[in-house]
């Protein structure tokens, strides 16, 4: 039996015996034990699964998480357990004590045995994010979920790959977030977007609204093509794919994919990158500030500058996509002081920093000089 099909069972066995599940000790037994075991790992094995172990926190003695997974002897993943009526809400700071005590550790859950929340430290290495990167209901499991999942298989787990793959759902979930509420309410940038080319009108506010529901109707019509005509698969290669798939083992399938995608995310530093890093150190170093301790790291997601450690980053870049922009840690009124009037600032995406200032290319950053000293100074106190 597959991975997929293991999952969909479990999801149906925990619907019958929720009823009959009432405390937290008959959750961890029927429950979350047993997913553990779906993962791969040996929960009658100390080695593997130590439950209640000690994560103390400051100067408070004797705190344990309920579950600890280890691999190679090293702690890899907290799990904090409520009972199955328990609403997760009020928990995460209990999780965040146990997580931040422990520097080795980089993934924890929250469960009840149907909600997951799975956390991380994007933010800020080794303190436990307020948000979690991925949550699931088993009540409510879809085949995006099992996907997920197959991630924190015990074969598949690594710490390194799971930080990539948390900014990617992180990306990811807002994308969509954005996707959609642009398809349902096209802005008026989109509108004159798609109209310019083939509209000889001077594109005014009253155009843009009267192409605006052209433009919703076209959204949908396309989006309906792409779905029935596997525009997204290739053409005419669909069905022989789904046969394809359908025919072989999918775990086998979903492993090849992940190595496809792994081999096609490989960092490479830009000269783009290296010359706003020369540049940066020219501008501090021209404020009179100590540059000996700076220094940067790339990710598939954006180009950070930091001091001394990497959670000590005061400039995250990103020239990668159509949308290139600077995160910062300070907030957007502070930001919006500080940056010439024609840049656009804005809340940053989820998990890498606080606001972004939206710029046309690399060049922009020269103008950007207040902005990065006083970044600058802000991690430096």
């Amino acid at each position: 039996m597959s991975f997929h099909e293991d999952i969909k069972k479990f999801a149906l066995l925990v619907e019958e015996r929720k009823v009959h599940i009432n405390n937290e000790e008959l959750t961890k037994q029927s429950i979350i034990i047993p997913f553990l075991q779906l993962l791969g790992y040996d929960v009658f094995n100390p080695l593997e699964v130590k439950p209640e172990y000690v994560a103390d926190f400051g100067k408070k003695k004797g705190e344990k998480v309920d579950y600890a997974v280890f691999k190679n002897n090293n702690p890899i993943m907290f799990i904090e357990a409520k009972a199955i009526n328990e609403k997760l809400e009020n928990h995460d700071a209990q999780l965040s004590r146990y997580f931040n005590s422990s520097p080795e550790v980089r993934l924890g859950i929250l469960t009840n045995g149907i909600r997951y929340k799975f956390f991380t430290d994007l933010n800020e290495n080794n303190i436990m994010d307020n948000l979690p990167f991925y949550e699931f209901d088993l009540e409510n499991l879809k085949d995006s979920d099992i996907e997920v999942l197959q991630k924190f298989r015990k074969d598949f787990f690594e710490v390194e790959n799971m930080i990539s793959f948390a900014e990617e759902l992180v990306y990811m979930s807002n994308l969509q977030k954005n996707l959609k509420e642009l398809f349902r309410n096209p802005s008026d940038d989109f509108v004159r977007f798609l109209i310019k080319d083939f509209s000889d009108t001077r594109i005014t506010i009253n155009v843009i609204d009267r192409f605006r529901p052209v433009v919703k109707k076209a959204i949908s019509m396309t989006l309906l093509d792409i779905v029935s005509q596997g525009i997204l698969k290739g053409g005419d290669e669909v069905e022989e794919n789904i046969k394809e798939i359908k025919s072989q083992d999918e775990t086998e399938k979903l492993d090849e994919a992940q190595k496809d995608i792994e081999g096609k995310r490989k960092i490479i530093t830009t000269e783009e990158e290296l010359i706003i890093y020369d540049n940066i150190k020219n501008m501090l170093l021209q404020a009179n500030k100590d540059i000996s301790d700076i220094n940067y790291k790339d990710t598939t997601g954006y180009f950070g500058i930091f001091i001394r450690t990497v959670n000590r980053w005061f400039i995250r870049i990103s020239l990668d996509y159509s949308i290139k922009y600077v995160v910062t840690k300070l907030p957007i009124d502070k930001v919006n002081e500080i940056v010439p009037q024609e840049f656009k600032v804005e809340e940053a995406p989820k998990g890498i920093g606080v606001s972004r200032v939206i710029i046309n290319s690399y060049e922009d950053i020269e103008r950007l000089q207040e902005l990065i000293i006083t970044c600058f100074e802000e991690v430096d106190k």
